[in-house]
């Protein structure tokens, strides 16, 4: 029973945090058309702070995809650990837990290119 009870409040605690999440078009304003340069995806990823609940919407023309990744093979380009693969667009990313995300494309070239994003999601300030 009480395992029940801590699980309804883990659900309660999401779908309440949920209510405050925020979505953000990845590269906003050029969609699925190329980055006006090479690290345009990168610097955009610095430039939004993410909190659990947060989601990513990306937005790519087929044939192309999304690939979410471990850290080793986002700076080596190469989907070896490939924990998600997203086939359509839009793909939308929900961002539940505090860390490191890694993306980029099945294309090798766009990644060597610097078209890869690396976001982090802050951990919930303790009050």
């Amino acid at each position: 029973m009480q395992i029940i009870l801590i699980l309804l409040l883990f659900v309660i605690g999401i779908l309440v945090k949920s209510v405050n999440s925020e979505r953000y078009i990845v590269g906003e304003g050029y969609d699925s058309r190329s980055a006006p340069y090479p690290i345009y995806y990168e610097d955009w990823g610095k430039t939004i702070k993410l909190k659990p609940g947060d989601e990513l919407e990306f937005r790519f023309q087929k044939p192309d995809d999304l690939l979410q990744i471990a850290k080793y093979d986002y700076y080596a380009c190469s989907p070896n650990i490939l924990s998600r693969q997203y086939k359509d667009s839009p793909a939308t990313v929900f961002l539940l837990v505090p860390g490191d995300y890694f993306f980029k494309s099945s294309n090798n070239t766009n990644c060597i290119n610097g078209q890869r994003l690396y976001v982090n999601v802050a951990a919930p300030n303790e009050d």
